[in-house]
């Protein structure tokens, strides 16, 4: 079992830090002197930070719970010590009534953002789905090989324990591996027969042009590695920089033993596709050179159901 800490238990980790920390600092500090008195009155300022901290990396259920250990804290240190002061007293209890104010509302506006961050990262996604699947019709006749290699690769990057933003890129570069075929002229990238050393060597082009179309978009930084770099082969004998071994970018790895199953399950015009077995045989031939025998080895282990029910998803005959 991993028993490795993720993101959000190092949040909470340093979420009850602060609360405990201020709470104790708050507590042990007395009150009898005026310069330590201010000095108490400021640390209680610091209540604030965790609910509004909360609510920006958990949403409104996050900063309601930490709110409301926050004021729990807060209320005990008041019933412990409630100041003959009237107008103290008054300042504490608008302070309570604040740390409400603050987390709930900082809350519902963070929850409110990432909700709409997912959104306009659902219809990027969405766009790149359209004109990756148009590229696909117009090279294969299938609308869909991208989104059947983008999710044989995300198969294997689960089985690499990838962080999810990596797993992200991973995806996405997949899912783009081939743009840079629109810069092909469809003399080449269509012509039935053989192609000649001079259309290969433009053929050859797309990985870089592919680059060049998605590294400048923001969100796509790293997935324009894996664009760059979804030909290379193990061995060094790929393009177009001849990358060899672990020079080749994780998600490059992981693509091209996916894109080659997907080549030999799938349908072509040319030739009738073949099945699980026999594709993991050839791929198993040429792990070594053309793939990294660890990403091999991750792909015979995924379950036959899981890479058949990729195929159910993304027929070409649908």
């Amino acid at each position: 079992m991993n028993k490795s800490l993720t993101g959000n238990d190092v949040k909470i980790g340093f979420l009850v830090l602060i609360t405990v920390s201020a709470a104790i600092i708050h507590f042990v500090i007395p009150t009898d002197r005026h310069d330590l008195h201010m000095v108490h009155i400021v640390l209680r300022k610091l209540y604030f930070l965790p609910p509004v901290m909360a609510a920006a990396w958990f949403g409104f259920r996050g900063s309601l719970y930490t709110t409301l250990a926050v004021s729990s804290l807060f209320s005990l240190h008041a019933f412990l010590d409630w100041p003959g002061n009237y107008m103290e007293q008054a300042n504490q209890v608008g302070e309570l009534a604040s740390f409400w104010v603050v987390g709930l509302i900082a809350g519902r506006l963070f929850e409110r953002e990432q909700s709409l961050l997912r959104d306009l990262a659902s219809a990027n996604e969405e766009t790149l789905v359209g004109l990756v699947s148009a590229l696909d019709l117009r090279e294969r006749n299938t609308r869909l090989h991208s989104q059947r290699v983008k999710e044989y690769t995300l198969l294997l990057a689960d089985r690499f324990g990838v962080t999810e933003a990596t797993k992200k890129a991973i995806g996405l570069g997949a899912l783009l591996h081939d743009v840079g075929k629109i810069a092909v002229p469809d003399h080449i990238l269509l012509k039935p027969e053989g192609l000649t050393e001079q259309e290969w060597d433009v053929m050859h082009t797309h990985p870089l042009a592919g680059y060049g179309i998605v590294k400048p978009i923001g969100f796509l930084h790293e997935a324009a590695e894996i664009v760059r770099a979804h030909h290379e082969r193990y061995d060094g004998s790929g393009y177009p920089q001849g990358l060899k071994g672990e020079e080749i970018p994780l998600g490059a790895r992981l693509f091209s033993v996916a894109d080659v199953y997907d080549a030999l399950t799938s349908a072509r015009p040319y030739r009738s596709p073949v099945s699980h077995d026999a594709a993991l045989s050839e791929i198993r031939e040429k792990s070594g050179a053309y793939f990294d025998q660890r990403v091999v080895d991750a792909f015979e282990a995924i379950a036959p159901e899981l890479l058949q029910a990729v195929r159910e998803k993304y027929r070409d005959d649908e």
